[in-house]
């Protein structure tokens, strides 16, 4: 139990009490049973055998509770179960009325996923109902409580059938539809009587195996008809109450089974759409391009991908060399728009720039240069792509911005700074795409895309050096020159786009300084995190800040909440990497380790599994990728199945050889690759990718 911290209690069943639980290495977050013996000479439960026993033989199901360990404590021994926030019963008892159709299908869908694995390995579960039916914070369902399953030999005689499973799914459908139980009895006899009511008498012409049963003919109960299932649920469409029939009908034989309704379901188109939507529901629309295929491809073949993504085996994925530029790599993008399609059109094209003076166009699945562009007289420092214009800007060292043409590298314009470039920003706002830029006379230019031509300069820190960071609604740029007394600036960039001197753009400081690094939550619209010192200047402080406006007939004034702050660890060295992960997670990364903090301070994991210092680090939706000067990329995945989310340490994806490398200085990723700038001894760069595939077939 050492390796646990316990946080809390969730209930009590009939062989224990169960706990909300902390793993202290990992920071995951899981249910513990404690199973008490009350005489030492009874042995374990039967019900707990049972259940343990079912459990090792269905570890592997998504559908499933996982049992992740089961280790002796004092007089008794401990079950460790995955995390679930809540179950169906609960689901069905705080809803007002009746769940909404697409709720009823999804859950219905995963129950009889979960139901069908459980028969195809030869589990009968003989407990089925809502409460045993637990949900996830990400609303998945899984089937939980074996304490009264069987588990049998395929060829055996057995009382139970699979069919008892799925009376109980139809009586569960019952509940969802209805919002209270369909056979709402107490004791098994009010129970038969609730089921006689609504499906009528049985006779042996309608069930001939019934003089069988071994009570049959014990209770005598009065002739009744069936009631149209219509009538006892008037809001169900005809499609839910004919499927609900087939789940109730008497003769066990005639009753459709899970693996029959679902093989029936996934034929339908309308099934696989709903299931990628609920799948991918956080994409946006264009992250879903059909093309040529079918929504049901589409669901396989990127459920695929992912699961290739997150093994990371030899033969996931293709690893290939681009080399071209006869200097350093400082930056790369993705220029191609993030789509996942499984056409046989699908490309990830990233754009670099060099020390050599030349931007350039790599086709990632190809393996494969596109283009170049003419050296330029200075090298250039900064790149910023805009996919959905098919366009990358970039800067050089005197401050000349141009724009060029992804397709072909052809230059379409350009604008010069007074001075050098501190940061670009690509901004696409509903008025238009915009560029932001700062230059080392502390201005903050806005010009529009593609033609550079300049909205609005702002002068914010005279003199100092100027980073910008854009909040992911594109509403607010986040202002601030590093380590210094000046307090950072928050912009509405609506009012960047004033060119009139006269109107002052709308901003706001924060009460900080000594700012180092920032980032915003991705997961909500305007809040931020921002490192900087504390009021002595001697340690590091994280706060976070949630952003709003107050609008007037005449002005809007910027309101910057402060909702969180924390001390980092004084045996912390200072971070150099800084990025958030949806709403409440924050990564921090200190020489060769990766820290996760909440924005309260709560340390949820960390990691050192590179031998060098982390050089950059790629944080989206699903995965952590770090590269390093050890020549590795490290790929890291989520687990939102907790209040927090945990980050798994997967596999390393290796660089060339140490003999012309010196490692890994950027990495970025898509939906279907991974790329990462390896720095060669002779003083070049090369670009290393890895294209994860899926049958097309």
């Amino acid at each position: 139990m050492e390796q646990y911290c316990i946080l809390g209690r969730i209930g009590e069943g009939a062989h224990g009490i169960v706990f909300k639980a902390k793993h202290v290495e990992t920071g995951e977050i899981v249910a513990l049973k404690k199973v008490a013996l009350r005489r030492l000479e009874d042995g374990i439960p039967n019900q707990v055998l049972r259940e343990i026993k079912a459990l090792q033989e269905i570890e592997d199901s998504q559908y499933v509770v996982q049992l992740k360990a089961v280790f002796p404590h004092g007089a008794g021994f401990v079950l460790a179960f995955e995390f679930m926030l809540s179950d169906l019963a609960e689901v069905v008892r705080h809803t007002q009325r009746p769940l909404a159709q697409a709720q009823v299908k999804s859950y219905l869908q995963m129950l009889l996923k979960g139901v069908a694995f459980c028969h195809a390995n030869n589990i009968v579960h003989r407990d089925l109902k809502p409460a045993n039916l637990l949900i996830s914070a990400s609303g998945q369902l899984k089937i939980a409580d074996f304490g009264l399953a069987r588990v049998f030999s395929p060829d055996s005689n057995r009382l139970y059938t699979h069919q008892v499973a799925t009376r109980a799914v139809g009586c569960i459908l019952g509940e969802l539809l209805n919002g209270s139980p369909l056979f709402p009895g107490e004791n098994d006899i009010e129970q038969l009587c609730c089921v006689l009511r609504i499906l009528g008498t049985p006779s042996p012409q309608v069930w001939p195996e019934i003089t069988e049963l071994p009570d049959y003919n014990k209770i005598s109960f009065k002739e009744q008809a069936p009631v149209p299932l219509e009538e006892v649920l008037p809001d169900a469409s005809p499609q839910a109450l004919d499927l609900l029939g087939r789940f109730l009908l008497y003769p066990p034989q005639q009753r459709i089974s899970a693996s029959q309704v679902w093989n029936e379901a996934s034929r339908t188109k309308e099934l696989w759409r709903q299931l990628c939507l609920r799948r991918w529901s956080s994409c946006k629309a264009s992250q879903m391009t059909l093309g040529t295929q079918t929504w049901k491809q589409y669901y396989l073949r990127r459920s695929e991908l992912e699961f290739r993504m997150a093994s990371g085996r030899p033969g996931d994925f293709t690893c290939r060399a681009l080399a071209g530029h006869k200097g350093e790599i400082d930056n790369l993008a993705y220029v191609s728009t993030n789509e996942y399609r499984f056409d046989g059109r699908e490309k990830s094209v990233v754009c670099t720039i060099s020390s050599d003076g030349t931007v350039r166009a790599w086709d990632l699945h190809e393996g494969m240069e596109l283009w170049s562009s003419p050296v330029q007289s200075t090298p250039l420092v900064h790149l910023v792509t805009y996919p959905r214009l098919q366009l990358v800007v970039t800067v050089d060292e005197t401050g000349l911005i141009k724009a060029w043409e992804a397709e072909n590298g052809c230059e379409q314009a350009a604008f010069l700074l007074p001075m050098y470039s501190s940061t670009l920003e690509a901004c696409d706002i509903p008025e238009g795409p915009l560029l932001l830029a700062t230059c080392a006379e502390g201005a903050v230019y806005t010009l529009t895309v593609p033609w550079l031509q300049l909205l609005s300069r702002v002068s914010v820190f005279p003199s100092n050096p100027t980073s910008l960071l854009c909040s992911p609604d594109r509403q607010w740029v986040f202002v601030s020159t590093p380590n210094s007394d000046l307090s950072p600036e928050v912009f509405y960039i609506q009012s960047l786009l004033c060119q009139s001197e006269e109107e002052t753009p709308t901003s706001a400081s924060l009460p900080i300084w000594l700012t180092s690094r920032a980032c915003w939550a991705p997961d909500e619209a305007a809040r931020l995190m921002v490192m900087h010192r504390n009021d002595n200047g001697m340690q590091l402080v994280i706060t976070t800040y949630e952003l709003g406006t107050k609008k007037s007939r005449d002005r809007a004034d910027i309101l910057a909440q402060q909702i969180a702050s924390f001390l980092l660890p004084d045996t912390m060295m200072p971070p150099h990497l800084m990025k958030s992960h949806g709403s409440q997670v924050i990564l921090l990364v200190s020489g060769s380790e990766l820290v996760l903090f909440t924005i309260h301070g709560l340390q949820l994991v960390a990691f050192q599994d590179h031998q060098r210092p982390i050089t950059s680090m790629w944080v989206d939706q699903t995965r952590v990728i770090t590269s390093s000067f050890d020549l590795s990329l490290r790929v890291y995945m989520w687990n939102k199945e907790n209040k927090f989310p945990v980050l798994k340490s997967c596999y390393h994806l290796l660089g060339g050889s140490h003999r012309c490398a010196s490692g890994f200085t950027h990495v970025e990723s898509d939906g279907m690759t991974i790329v990462g700038v390896e720095t060669r001894n002779i003083g070049t760069s090369i670009l290393r990718s890895y294209y994860f595939q899926v049958q097309c077939g």
